[in-house]
């Protein structure tokens, strides 16, 4: 039985911002980048890949497989997560 969990809201600030735009307008390195790591966040259930966004990731991984070896570095990080037992919004152990 898999549980859903909640990360919250996170919000970024007007820098993070306009950095963020700046990296999608170079060649879109910024939109790029944030491909794997959301396919990580969607094995583990909590996104969702859109149509355009799974198309990218297959298609890194036809070149040199830089999709996949991205997204294995942000699920080994995400698998070292501990939470508190008892947390609210946590299962309890």
């Amino acid at each position: 039985m898999t549980q859903s969990q909640s990360l919250g809201h996170g919000n970024t600030t007007s820098a993070e911002a306009f950095w963020y735009v700046l990296g999608c307008i170079w060649f879109g390195a910024s939109y790029f980048a944030k491909i794997p790591i959301r396919k990580a966040l969607e094995e583990y259930g909590l996104v969702t890949l859109t149509g355009w966004q799974n198309f990218w990731y297959v298609l890194m991984n036809i070149f040199f497989g830089s999709g996949y070896l991205s997204k294995v570095i942000v699920k080994k990080a995400m698998s070292e997560i501990r939470t508190p037992v008892g947390q609210p919004g946590m299962p309890v152990a």
